[in-house]
C-alpha cells in the first residue's frame, strides 16, 4: 500500500471512531462503575469555563506524548502545527483529520497527538487522543462524571474530555484513569514510550512525527519531517528492518542527486537503521519510499 494511501485510511478511521463509534458504544454498552449516576446537562454554560482547565502536562513531541499514554501503543502520530511551514500544515491537514479535531472544539487545532491502543475487547475501540487549541474553548454540551469534578463526558460523542494542556479525549474508561494515574504520579510510572525508547533515541524532535509496530517490514518504524535551512528533512528508523526492505532502501539511494536530494544517508546502529534525506521540495522528500 503506498503511504499516502495509508494516511488517507488512518485520518477515515480516526474519523469514524472520534466521533461516530463512541456515541454507538455508549448507547449500547452497559454503565461502567466511573459513571454510573448521571448529571443534568450544564445550562448555558460559558464557551470557557477556566475552572475546568486543570490538566498541565505540555507535551512538545511525540516522546512527550508517550510518556503520558499507558503501555501498550500500536501506532501514535503527533503534529505540532505553530512550528510548521504553511505548505507542511497543508500537508499535515491532508493525512491526519486535523480539521475533525478542530470541528470537535470549535477553534483551531495547534498541537495534535493520536494513539492507538489493544482493544478491551473485540469491536470496542480504544485510543488516546491529545490536542491543544487556540483559542482555548468548551464550547460543547457536557455532563460533569459523578465523584469528580472536571472530567466531563461529552453529550455529541459520548467520550470523555478532561480539559488543559494537553486536552484528553478518550472513549475507554480504563484508559482515562491511566493517563490521569500517569500524569499525577510522583514516581517513574510504565507507559508506552518504554515500547519504544530504543527507536526514539536514534531521531531528534520534529513537528511531524509517528511510531508504528504493527508493519510487515520491521518490528517498528519511525518517521519525522520537518524543515531546516530551507529544506525539507525526512528521517525513518527500523528497528530489525527484513532483508527486502534494506536492499530497497540502499537501492533507492542510489542516484539520490538526480532525483534533487540534498542529503541521502543510511546509518545502521545496532539493530536500528536509520535514513535521512533531505532536498527543497518538500513533496519530492515525501513521496520517497520508505519500506
Amino acid at each position: 500500500m503506498k503511504k499516502q494511501d495509508a494516511y488517507k485510511l488512518l485520518a477515515a478511521f480516526m474519523i469514524l471512531i472520534m466521533i461516530i463509534v463512541p456515541v454507538a458504544y455508549v448507547m449500547t454498552s452497559p454503565r461502567s462503575d466511573i459513571n454510573q449516576e448521571t448529571q443534568n446537562p450544564s445550562s448555558g454554560q460559558e464557551k470557557y469555563n477556566p475552572d475546568l482547565w486543570v490538566i498541565n502536562q505540555p507535551f512538545y513531541s511525540i516522546s512527550d506524548a508517550l510518556n503520558m499514554t499507558p503501555v501498550g501503543a500500536i501506532s501514535a502520530s503527533y503534529a505540532d502545527l505553530e512550528s510548521m511551514t504553511p505548505q507542511m500544515v497543508q500537508w499535515t491537514k491532508s493525512v491526519l483529520p486535523v480539521n475533525e479535531v478542530d470541528s470537535l472544539y470549535k477553534s483551531n487545532t495547534t498541537k495534535m497527538y493520536y494513539a492507538t491502543l489493544p482493544s478491551p475487547k473485540e469491536g470496542v475501540p480504544n485510543f488516546l487522543l491529545l490536542s491543544t487549541m487556540f483559542p482555548e474553548k468548551n464550547d460543547f454540551d457536557y455532563i460533569v462524571l459523578p465523584n469528580t469534578t472536571n472530567i466531563l463526558r461529552r453529550q455529541d460523542t459520548g467520550a470523555i474530555n478532561i480539559l488543559g494542556n494537553p486536552i484528553i479525549y478518550t472513549v475507554n474508561d480504563k484508559t482515562t484513569v491511566d493517563v490521569l494515574t500517569i500524569i499525577n504520579s510522583l514516581n517513574k510510572t510504565n507507559t508506552s514510550y518504554d515500547k519504544y525508547q530504543g527507536l526514539l533515541s536514534n531521531v531528534d524532535e520534529a513537528p511531524f512525527q509517528e511510531i508504528n509496530s504493527n508493519v510487515t517490514f520491521a518490528d517498528q518504524f519511525y518517521m519525522g519531517v520537518k524543515e531546516t535551512s530551507g529544506n525539507y528533512e525526512r528521517t525513518t528508523v527500523y528497528l530489525n528492518a527484513n532483508s527486502s526492505t534494506l536492499k530497497k532502501l540502499n537501492q533507492l539511494k542510489t542516484g539520490s542527486t538526480q532525483k534533487g536530494f540534498a542529503q541521502y544517508s543510511i546509518i545502521r546502529n545496532g539493530n536500528y537503521t536509520v535514513v535521512k534525506i533531505g532536498g527543497p521540495d518538500m513533496f519530492t522528500v515525501l513521496s520517497e519510499e520508505s519500506s
